[in-house]
């Protein structure tokens, strides 16, 4: 077992705890809000199916199907989204590794995810395939700052506009390439900072909220959110940071902006809980409250997706002659 995966063990119980029971903080929806629910995962690396010694189970994509479901089943909120916030494929399990992430797109869909930023990791697989890892997704991919050199078009959608009722809800994406690697060589790669505050005000006239999902790294979002006006939440990555309640950073005008990442292998999901009131014409955000949700072996595994992924790892045994080693990085 790796340093890593065995540092699970070494997590202070009272981390979990908290986890668990930050969420008492979120009032109830009083009338004229809508109350928002952000469940969020970053940098799963390819540990689909988690991992543990034969006495204690950790992550997994079957816990977290769960968790999720339990949480759509229990009508809390007005709207409930599922986002990934990037490096899925690298440095992954053999199911990864074998089918270049096409399984993990397949498993993303078991889920009903809603939108996927991928991270520097998911383009080591190179354009192409990145491509087709997009068409198959059911879910919306969001690359605001990456474009296709050969046509000037972006990789994915630069941003998209959900609704929960009448309220409007803009999300976009920020990524981060590895550029010395010949996989990155056919994609323009704008500056993420300089993308959000040429975006960001368009988007703040079409919506109510504005939602950044980023693969930057947690001391990039906080320059993010402190240098450009009009996000209301930041979905981050790529640090592997593990934000017990998220952090909340202020913006150029005093809007409060909360920061959330989940650590990295599906260890924790992160849970944003976010309530909108009326205002204006419009809605603003009036309270926002994230925690992490411990995937162990307190979570029984969905068994709809612990047979898919059965399913998966037979038919790559079976068809594909050895791993891809340009994931292995």
């Amino acid at each position: 077992m790796s340093l890593r995966k065995a540092s699970i063990r070494l997590i202070p119980l009272f981390l979990l705890a908290l986890g668990t029971f930050l969420s008492a903080g979120v009032p109830a929806t009083p009338l004229d809000s809508l109350r928002l629910i952000f469940m969020h995962i970053n940098d799963v690396h390819g540990q689909v199916s988690g991992f543990g010694d034969g006495n204690r189970g950790v992550g997994g994509y079957a816990r977290l199907s769960t968790v999720v479901k339990d949480l759509r089943k229990s009508n809390t909120a007005d709207r409930v989204f599922l986002v990934h916030a990037g490096d899925e494929f690298s440095r992954g399990d053999d199911l990864t590794t074998l089918t270049r992430g096409q399984a993990n797109i397949a498993i993303m869909n078991q889920l009903r995810f809603d939108f996927w930023t991928p991270g520097n990791g998911d383009f080591y697989v190179g354009l192409p395939a990145i491509q087709e890892r997009v068409a198959e997704g059911k879910f919306r991919t969001l690359t605001s700052n990456l474009t296709v050199k050969a046509t000037d078009r972006h990789v994915a959608d630069p941003y998209i506009i959900e609704k929960a009722g009448d309220l409007k809800i803009a999300f976009f994406g920020l990524c981060s390439l590895r550029e010395e690697l010949p996989t990155s060589w056919a994609i323009d790669v704008a500056d993420p900072i300089k993308t959000a505050a040429r975006l960001v005000p368009r988007l703040r006239r079409q919506a109510d909220l504005v939602v950044a999902v980023t693969h930057i790294g947690l001391d990039r979002d906080v320059d993010l959110a402190a240098k450009v006006d009009g996000i209301d939440l930041i979905i981050g990555s790529h640090s592997h940071s593990l934000l017990i309640k998220g952090m909340r950073v202020k913006g150029p005008s005093g809007r409060e902006v909360l920061i959330v990442q989940a650590g990295e292998e599906l260890q924790y999901a992160g849970r944003v809980d976010l309530l909108a009131a009326r205002a204006g014409g419009g809605y603003q955000v009036t309270h926002a409250v994230a925690k992490l949700i411990p995937l162990d072996d307190r979570i029984k595994s969905d068994p709809a997706v612990t047979a898919l992924i059965g399913k998966l790892s037979q038919a790559a045994a079976e068809t594909q002659p050895a791993a891809d080693p340009v994931l292995a990085h």
